[in-house]
């Protein structure tokens, strides 16, 4: 590197991994010697960390990464990371020439040297691109840099060997691989020394996770463990994986948040099967009865996809009804989009898009009159809210969530970020909650 320390600007688009992700590359960066601009206009490097998983999140990427194409004219050095790169590797060498560099999700160390390496060359000079996938590389020592952030992610797997027909992941983050429960417990205890009181552990498919003899009930028992730390949180579960060790871990330790995210997909068994789920509708149920019969109180979401290849009326209907039975408190609902490299790619897509529009926009306005019944009849509650700071609707209003993730806004009476208070749940805004405190 140059005397002149060189500056970072790292933008995230996609899940809560990207954003650890980013963490991560900041860290490496940081020991390297760079810093990192909290804007583009300080930014003598520009980097884009990217999702492939859905279309929608891919092209906003790009539509990012075109205009960003302009700050090339001034010397800047343009990159993409994460699964986009990954999955379309030099093909985007020509599909984005103004690029510098092209690195996916395993290659990050290689950052600090490719970054030196291109300072300085020719702008026309093609991009270096570095994709090899890892069956080892977990960054299980890389602490990220946080300080004085109240809720911080941890990823405690990577990767997926589930191969879904639908989903990318395995051939963009590789085969599933778990951390050492000691590097996983020691960034957790280096996060709280530095203000942390919430964390979120995080892997494709957390309940996977084997390290030695521990599964992840016990990670999550040895998580919550750790003195400081106020809440513990994961993200995301899969159904065919899940055991009742978990609940009954969950239950047992009141620092594990009772909540469950846990993707359903479909309530069609013909269309699970078409997409390698690894379970029935029936199985299903029987989770979802297992964690409300020894979680007191848990909340639940998922995920679901509508218009799947040969998808009939008939089991979108199916679908409906397991949403209505079920009743989740929310859900992450989406339109399927063919995605390259995967089984489903094959398949004709023969659900027509103003279908597949019609069934998604059915199946959003039931759930969100399940959701918002599951909420009103919260109201009146009291609940501990950890407060993660200012609402970002109105800065004179503090914004927290109680145990089972709802969202809650109130007039601050004192209190800061970090801090745990007890309010009553008075109003529903939409789907964030109104408290007030409680008069002693």
């Amino acid at each position: 590197m140059s005397d002149k320390a060189t500056t970072v600007h790292i933008q995230t688009y996609g899940c809560q991994m990207n954003l650890a992700d980013s963490r991560t590359v900041e860290t490496l960066l940081r020991n390297a010697g760079f810093h990192i601009a909290d804007g583009i206009e300080k930014a003598d490097v520009i980097l884009v960390n990217t999702c492939a998983v859905r279309d929608s999140a891919e092209q906003r990427a790009f539509g990012k990464l075109n205009s960003l194409s302009r700050w090339k004219s001034e010397g800047r050095i343009i990159g993409i990371l994460g699964c986009i790169p990954q999955e379309l590797k030099e093909d985007l060498r020509s599909r984005m020439p103004f690029l510098d560099l092209i690195v996916g999700p395993d290659d990050y160390r290689e950052l600090p040297r490719l970054i030196d390496e291109r300072l300085g060359l020719a702008s026309d000079e093609p991009a270096y691109v570095a994709t090899r996938l890892s069956r080892s590389e977990l960054y299980d020592e890389i602490l990220p840099h946080v300080t004085g952030d109240v809720s911080a992610f941890v990823t405690i797997t990577r990767g997926c060997d589930k191969f879904c027909t639908y989903c990318v992941v395995p051939f963009v983050r590789g085969r599933e691989r778990s951390r050492p429960l000691s590097s996983i417990t020691a960034e957790v205890e280096a996060l709280v020394a530095r203000g942390t009181r919430e964390v979120m552990l995080l892997g494709q498919n957390v309940d996977a996770y084997r390290w030695e003899s521990k599964s992840f009930a016990d990670c999550l028992s040895a998580v919550a463990e750790v003195k400081g730390l106020e809440r513990v949180r994961f993200l995301t579960s899969h159904p065919q994986d899940i055991h009742v060790s978990l609940f009954e871990v969950m239950a047992a330790n009141p620092k594990i948040c009772p909540y469950l995210h846990l993707p359903v997909q479909s309530g069609s068994n013909r269309i699970l099967g078409l997409m390698n789920r690894g379970y029935t509708r029936e199985r299903y149920i029987d989770i979802i009865e297992e964690a409300r019969a020894l979680v007191s109180g848990i909340a639940l979401s998922t995920d679901i996809i509508v218009g799947f290849p040969s998808e009939t009326e008939r089991e979108f209907e199916e679908t409906l009804e397991l949403a209505e039975q079920i009743r989740f408190d929310s859900a992450f609902m989406f339109k399927y989009s063919v995605r390259p490299n995967t089984k489903a790619a094959k398949m004709p897509d023969d659900v027509p898009e103003p279908e597949k529009i019609r069934r998604l926009e059915k199946l959003i306005a039931q759930q969100n009159g399940i959701s918002r019944q599951r909420n009103k009849a919260q109201i009146g509650r009291v609940d501990e809210v950890l407060i993660e700071g200012f609402s970002p609707k109105n800065n004179k209003w503090l914004f927290g969530r109680t145990p089972d993730f709802r969202p809650v806004v109130f007039s601050p009476n004192g209190e800061g970020p970090g801090q745990v208070i007890k309010l009553r749940l008075t109003e529903l805004r939409g789907f964030t909650f109104v408290g007030e405190h409680i008069i002693k």
